[in-house]
């Protein structure tokens, strides 16, 4: 090497060289730096269940099982948990504990039961559908079973909506009566004719006799004269006795019109006494009248 260009890159060196310290000085450790994410909080993709852990950055719902966000990876440790409201927590259906060596749906568990309810029902429905196919088949097929399906189903419904038919009696007597106005008019079944009796002494009763025994449900009153509705009373209280022992006080309204009334205390009955208790007063208060009474029966 040439000593001339030794000499000319060498530097004096001025001062005391001084030792270096053996360790480097102690730093402190600088803050954390938590690295943001640009996480939009929306709806948890499950339905939420009890327990569950839910992400405080994205809201997504994770089994409680979970440790780190299933959507966006985050920490659960700050993460929320499913709680039932109140009431649900009193009301709600606790889970069955099995005993050891048993499992759901083993014979004798309530899910082996529920099993066998369904699996019964279901036979059930089976045999009533089969049934009904044959019962079809058999109306549309047979006349005569289809011919008693109706009368029996006529019968039902008379029994559920009863009709009412009307009963002649065979019997009218009454223990007073005018001249020409006896009790046969009163059930001759014209309205032009009437039965009239005197006020005076006693009340007027007519008794009513028929040929069988009835369940007497109503009865139609043409009340008063026909040719003179406001000349003689009209009954205002009329009381049925039965041969039964019962007996009812009807109230008719002061109507020429024919008017319904409902029996209440008639059971099979073959005789009833009709018993002017008071009338509607006309101009002659002296006398009562009326015009027809027609009876009505279950049939």
């Amino acid at each position: 090497m040439d000593p001339e260009l030794v000499a000319s890159l060498a530097q004096p060196v001025t001062g005391f060289a001084e030792a270096r310290p053996e360790q480097p000085p102690e730093l402190a450790p600088a803050p954390a730096i938590k690295k943001t994410r640009a996480i939009v909080r929306t709806k948890p993709s499950r339905r939420l269940e009890p327990g569950d852990l839910v992400c405080a950055v994205c809201g997504e719902g994770n089994p409680p099982t979970r440790n780190f966000c299933s959507r966006c990876g985050e920490s659960l440790a700050d993460a929320g948990t499913v709680r039932l409201v109140w009431w649900r927590r009193i009301f709600r259906r606790r889970p069955k504990r099995h005993p050891a060596g048993t499992r759901p749906g083993q014979k004798g568990t309530r899910e082996h039961r529920t099993w066998q309810w369904k699996h019964s029902l279901r036979r059930v429905r089976a045999a009533v559908l089969l049934l009904g196919v044959l019962i079809g088949l058999l109306y549309a097929f047979y006349p005569p079973f289809r011919a008693t399906v109706i009368d029996n189903s006529v019968a039902l419904y008379r029994k559920v909506v009863p009709t009412l038919d009307p009963v002649r009696p065979a019997v009218v007597q009454a223990d007073a009566m005018m001249p020409g106005h006896g009790p046969n008019l009163l059930v001759d079944t014209y309205k032009d004719t009437y039965w009239a009796a005197s006020l005076a002494g006693k009340k007027p009763k007519l008794t009513i006799r028929f040929n069988d025994s009835y369940l007497l449900r109503s009865i139609i009153l043409h009340s008063g004269a026909s040719d003179a509705f406001a000349k003689d009373g009209r009954p205002s209280i009329l009381r049925f006795t039965y041969n039964t022992g019962k007996s009812e006080n009807v109230l008719p309204e002061d109507s020429p019109t024919a008017q319904t009334i409902d029996l209440k205390n008639s059971t099979l009955v073959t005789s009833v006494t009709v018993e002017v208790i008071d009338v509607y007063n006309g101009t002659d208060p002296q006398t009562v009248a009326i015009s027809e009474l027609e009876f009505f029966a279950l049939k």
